[in-house]
This record gives structure tokens, sequence and C-alpha cells, in this order.
């Protein structure tokens, strides 16, 4: 029988609604065939960028090949449950579950840890409702920059919770993912090949660390969700390599972040008052084309606002949906690239963290969208002085 997480990641992640007609799926792309010109522009600018970074770092890169430096250095996660990873829906102190003070406002499935159904339309937000979507982002930018910056190396990733859910606590809000579908934790930790949904643990994090942090808080009756990749021990200002290996790892990471953050950026720039959903798979598969990545087909964007997850469901690579984007839309778009095949698992051990079959490592940066009349806001740009 699935567990209650896999039935919430299924509901979540399927994409199969109401408001989508299906066209002719997109090819992988090549540029003399492609009839999308904004597609091909994309693609040309993510091969050159691609190719800059090649030549400054002297770097042969093999398409879908997981470095050398990758299998030699990098320590595969295994599943390691203990008693902080056990789920307990009653919140109070002295559960498993983190405390979280009386007065704070919870979403409905905080006690519980029972989701209810999200809605079968999606929202149209007015003036009112988006700024306070709004303030959620904000806030959840500004913890996820806490969370980036405070990552050390022998630190654990429980720290990182800690950190995140105090944080979030101290704003007056509520951690989103804390039993969401009894998920245990406050913030999902992933690392190296743990694509999404990492439970944090006791695993201390190393140098060279690729690591990715999804920060989500619920805040006057509203969701705000982001997330970002970061390198363990890259700011450390006396950062060395202890071999050649060591620091090709840094370098490939930093290739695949910046994929990453370039794969949204581009989707962000197709969204408009009258675009097509679909432009957003394009545009991230263009990029991750460009690069020699894959881009994950299984987990997927979403609506959200007073609901954490709901329509529309949003696409990271080409796909056969159409929907017209409208004025007062939000929804979070949340690539996750793999330097190798983007073929993923679940653990059955925990139910959640997915990770990919082959070991290459994975990288994944999220903002909230807002469709405006004249394009789209980005909710969850940085507002402080702390950047990822």
């Amino acid at each position: 029988m699935k567990s209650v997480a896999s039935k919430y990641l299924q509901r979540i992640h399927t994409s199969r609604h109401s408001h989508t007609i299906t066209r002719n799926k997109s090819s992988y792309y090549n540029a003399s065939t492609s009839s999308n010109n904004n597609n091909a522009h994309i693609y040309e600018q993510a091969l050159a960028r691609a190719h800059q970074f090649d030549q400054e770092n002297n770097l042969q890169h093999e398409k879908l090949v997981i470095p050398h430096c990758v299998r030699t250095l990098v320590t595969p996660i295994r599943p390691l449950l203990d008693k902080s990873t056990t789920t307990s829906a009653g919140g109070k102190k002295g559960d498993s579950l983190k405390f979280v003070p009386p007065h704070i406002a919870r979403p409905p499935y905080a006690r519980t840890g029972r989701v209810p159904e999200p809605p079968h339309f999606i929202a149209i937000n007015d003036k009112e409702q988006i700024e306070a979507i709004r303030k959620s982002a904000q806030l959840a930018r500004d913890v996820l920059d806490v969370a980036c910056s405070s990552a050390k190396v022998g630190m654990t990733t429980n720290d990182i919770d800690a950190i995140v859910h105090d944080a979030i606590i101290k704003a007056g809000a509520y951690p989103s993912p804390l039993n969401y579908a009894g998920f245990p934790k406050s913030v999902c930790s992933s690392i190296n090949e743990v694509i999404c949904h990492g439970i944090p643990d006791n695993r201390r994090m190393k140098k060279g660390d690729l690591a990715s942090f999804d920060v989500s808080c619920y805040f006057d009756g509203f969701h705000g969700d982001n997330c970002g990749s970061i390198i363990v021990g890259y700011n450390d200002p006396y950062l060395s390599f202890s071999s050649k290996e060591e620091e090709l790892l840094f370098i490939t990471g930093r290739r695949l972040i910046q994929a990453t953050k370039e794969a949204l950026s581009a989707a962000i720039s197709t969204c408009h008052d009258g675009s097509c959903l679909t432009e957003v798979g394009d545009a991230i598969s263009s990029v991750a084309d460009a690069y020699g990545y894959a881009t994950v087909e299984k987990y997927r964007g979403h609506g959200i606002g007073r609901d954490f997850h709901c329509p529309p469901f949003v696409k990271h690579y080409r796909n056969e949906d159409y929907l017209t984007l409208r004025e007062g839309m939000v929804f979070t778009i949340e690539p996750m690239i793999t330097e190798g095949r983007q073929d993923c698992c679940e653990w059955k051990e925990d139910g959640w963290t997915v990770v990919t079959k082959d070991g290459g490592r994975a990288a994944q940066f999220e903002h909230m969208v807002a469709i405006t009349s004249d394009g789209a806001e980005i909710l969850t740009l940085p507002t402080t002085t702390v950047r990822i």
C-alpha cells in the first residue's frame, strides 16, 4: 500500500486537469528545425554561456556524463532514519515535530497531517490577495537566504532545519512543510544526488557538497515557497583545494547551478498575460539541452496562495499541455536539473526523499511568479543583503 507521502506526491505532481488541452509535443531542440524564435534565442544564449564557462574554467563537458570527480569524491546518500525523522501529528512541545507556539496561525493540515484536496480551479487573485501572498513570499525568501548563508562544512541539515524553523517562528509564521502529509521537518534539504524532498538529518555536510534548501512558510493565511542551491564551502574566504579532482568538483557543481538558475530565469521570461504555460517547459528544456544536462519530469511547479499546492501544475520540460496565463495567476516555477539522466526514484524507507538513479547531482531553484498585465512579477526576489 502506498504511503501517505506517495499519495501526496502523486496528487500534486499530476497535471492532467481540466484546464489544459493537448497539442503536439515539442521535440528535443534542434537549431535547424525549430520554428519557435524565442525558444531558439534562449537556446543560443544558453549555449554561448555554457561555452564561455567551459573556456574560462578549461573544462571539457560531456553531455549527460557524471564527472569522474563526483564518482571518486562524493559518497552516495543512503537512508538514515532516526527518532528525529519520525512523524507525530500533535505538534506539541516534547513531540518529535518541532514546537510551534499556539498563537501562530496554522494551515489546515498542521495538527493532523491530513492535506485537504486542492481546488479544481485556478485562482485569479486580486491586488489585495497578491499583496498578502507577496509578504509570505518575501519572508520565505529572507529565510532561504539565511539557510543558504548558514550552511557550512561540518554542519548537519538538522542544524539548518533548526535555523529555518526558528527564523519562521520568530517572524510569526508557520513552516509550511511541517506535518504536510506527515513531512517531519520544517525545510527540505537535498544533498548531491537527492533531487528534492530530502528530510534533514544528522549527516554532516562536506566540502563540495551541492546542497538545495526548499523553504516555505504560511503567513497571514497565505503560503510562500522558494528554493536555492549552493556548494558547501564555496564562500569560505580561505577556500583551497587539496587536488585537481576536488577543484573540478566545485567547478562542475558551479556549472550545474549556473544552468539551473538560467533555466529558471528563461522560464520566467516567457510568462505574461496571454502567454502559454507550455512555453515554461520549452524554455527550461532549451537551457538544459544547451548545457548538456537533463530536466526532471516527475516533479513540477504549482499554484500557490491560500493552498500550498493547487492548479496550475507547471511542467519543467517540453510537454503537450496548453493553458493561457491570465493576470492574477500565481504559481511556482522550480526546475530540477541533473548532470546525468533525469530518471529518479523515491526512497521507500521514508516515502519522501527523491534521488537520481545514476547517482548524478541535481540542482534546483524556485521562484513564485504572479502574472501581471504587462509581464510577470517575481515575488521571491531577495529583500535582504544576504544573497545565494
